[in-house]
């Protein structure tokens, strides 16, 4: 069931042979029976894909699969097909674990219980997530840390991400906003109503596609990376002046009342080639961590805010 051009593609005649005894014992053609060995496959590997979707609280909007390792094809189209999801299978992903160890990305977090946390203790927190990733061989100029507080629980989480030293050279030209375009209406997965330019400035395109629960939307840096994927989204582009009038509005405007909750949104903002997003339940602890983050920016371009409702 392999076609040709993938790496996992063998001798037909050996597999057709193989698959033979156990067809003719199911009484089922060899191609019914490879099917059905899938099918088994599929029913244990559908529940997985489902289980991390919920722990990460991935919309539907947002899952694509991507097959890696020598054997991929056999499986990952069958997958994504009863799923109804998009699929890749990158280049030499057959030594794909070789690679991710050049090109890994290094992450450290760091978690405290903190009570109504100042923003001192915040920034203490954060410099401790940079400061450890930076000694696992991050590269100080590409760490981002991202900062979450959870008021149930009291726990601060500040989890830093940042590229080794192979990561830091150009990995592509830049991006067009046609090759950008193509990125969002092939992740959209090309339906028929059209997929608009939401707003752009000189690091980022916003893509948005209406739908049932709003405007979807696709974030694409100048490389070519879908950095967001959100089913129900905002934008207001604003100056680094006014985004205090903007996170304000958004926070009114995207509050998803439910009985006797009001969730708000999740936000994230484009700040000339950084990228920073935040989620908090509480409108001045997100002006604490925005702050934060603001008084590092240098910019004289427009930001790009995006506030985000939660549709899992």
């Amino acid at each position: 069931l392999v076609k040709k051009e993938h790496f996992s593609y063998g001798n037909v005649k050996a597999a057709r042979k193989a698959m033979a005894p156990l067809a003719e014992y199911l009484n089922l053609s060899i191609e019914e029976t490879a099917t059905a060995i899938l099918e088994k496959a599929f029913e244990k590997i559908e529940p997985v894909i489902m289980g991390l979707a919920r722990k990460y609280k991935l919309e539907k909007e947002q899952l694509s699969l991507v097959g890696v390792g020598g054997g991929a094809s056999s499986l990952l189209s069958y997958c994504a097909e009863k799923m109804e999801l998009n699929y890749s299978i990158p280049e030499n992903a057959e030594v794909i674990s070789s690679i991710g160890v050049a090109l890994s990305m290094v992450q450290d977090v760091v978690e405290r219980i903190i009570p109504s946390p100042s923003k001192q203790e915040i920034q203490q927190i954060r410099n401790e997530a940079l400061n450890k990733a930076i000694e696992s061989g991050a590269v100080k100029e590409t760490v981002e840390v991202h900062i979450n507080i959870d008021s149930q629980t009291q726990k601060v989480t500040a989890m830093a991400t940042g590229s080794t030293e192979v990561q830091t050279c150009d990995l592509s030209k830049q991006c067009t906003l046609g090759e950008a375009r193509d990125i969002a209406e092939n992740d959209f997965r090309r339906t028929e109503e059209s997929v608009e330019l939401l707003a752009e400035n000189r690091h980022f395109y916003i893509f948005g596609k209406k739908e049932a629960t709003g405007n979807a939307i696709r974030v694409i840096d100048n490389k070519g990376f879908i950095k967001v994927q959100r089913g129900n989204a905002q934008i207001i582009k604003t100056s680094i002046q006014n985004y205090l009038e903007a996170l304000r509005t958004l926070w009114e405007d995207m509050a998803n009342y439910k009985s006797d909750l009001i969730v708000r949104p999740d936000f994230y903002i484009c700040a000339g080639a950084r990228l920073m997003d935040f989620a908090t339940q509480d409108f001045s602890q997100l002006m604490m961590l925005v702050d934060l983050d603001m008084a590092s920016i240098q910019t004289d371009e427009e930001l790009l805010i995006i506030a985000c409702n939660q549709q899992y």
